[in-house]
């Protein structure tokens, strides 16, 4: 059973209200006992790369895999995040740096952390819904034409502008054309920056991130479309608003992102 709710996760006020202007939300999700963090607005996940092997004072990273932590209260009754089967905890150095790492428990309030179940979380997508889907920048929509070219156009309510959201048993999401049948994904194997999407005949799923700024929505519908397990997003080349602009993905898009708009 999985148990997914939206968390507010903070430090102590030090750290939040001196690094950050707001605090970080996160998504956290329970399933068997233990939790993962993933940030609502990168949608990577709190922890440590898989191939690491977890030593004192390693950095926190964001990972594109889900890594899992145990919450538990100590003997004070403050909650601590640790590694499971080990020693180490969330930690954060007392110095002008003030780096987040694991470190073994202790006593000390840098490895005491507040989990606000308060905040409500937005998920801008619906199973079997039918959507356009609009670039936030330049307000074209994602067009498929006869050949497999997936471009930026117009919307003209062609039946290959829209796309059926299907989700799967991944936390994963496949959109399939509602005119052709084909899918909306990338004709690689191995994708990089700059690599084309079109239209697939076999399923290609993507992560939904929900586009959030400061903890609050673009738009009631923004997204992030990402190739799980990458930092590759999808692109409207330079944002233009040409009809035939290709799409493409790239990494670390910043200021676009894309609107589900049902039709």
């Amino acid at each position: 059973m999985r148990l997914t709710k939206s968390w507010l996760a903070t430090g102590n006020s030090f750290w939040v209200n001196t690094v950050h202007k707001n605090p970080l939300s996160w998504e956290a999700a329970f399933v068997d006992g233990l939790w993962t963090f993933k940030n609502i607005e990168t949608g990577r996940y709190l922890g440590h790369v898989l191939d690491v092997v977890i030593k004192q004072s390693e950095d926190i990273k964001t990972t594109t895999h889900p890594f899992i932590w145990q919450v538990k209260r100590d003997v004070n009754g403050w909650l601590k995040l640790s590694v499971p089967y080990t020693n180490f905890v969330l930690d954060m150095e007392i110095n002008e740096r003030r780096k987040v790492m694991t470190c073994n428990s202790h006593g000390q309030s840098n490895q005491r952390w507040i989990l606000n179940p308060d905040k409500p979380l937005q998920f801008p997508i619906e199973p079997g819904t039918i959507y356009k889907i609009i670039c936030s920048e330049a307000g074209t929509v994602v067009n498929l034409d006869d050949s497999g070219v997936v471009s930026g156009h117009h919307y003209n309510e062609g039946r290959n502008q829209k796309w059926e959201a299907i989700p799967t048993n991944s936390d994963t999401w496949l959109f399939k054309n509602h005119f052709s049948g084909k899918y909306l994904g990338i004709w690689v194997d191995l994708p990089a920056n700059g690599t084309l999407v079109g239209g697939t005949d076999n399923p290609f799923a993507w992560d939904v991130i929900p586009k959030y700024v400061n903890g609050k929505l673009c738009n009631r519908n923004s997204v992030i479309l990402r190739v799980p397990s990458t930092e590759l997003h999808l692109d409207l080349r330079y944002q233009k608003k040409d009809p035939g602009t290709r799409i493409q993905l790239w990494w670390n898009v910043v200021n676009s992102y894309w609107i589900l708009s049902k039709v």
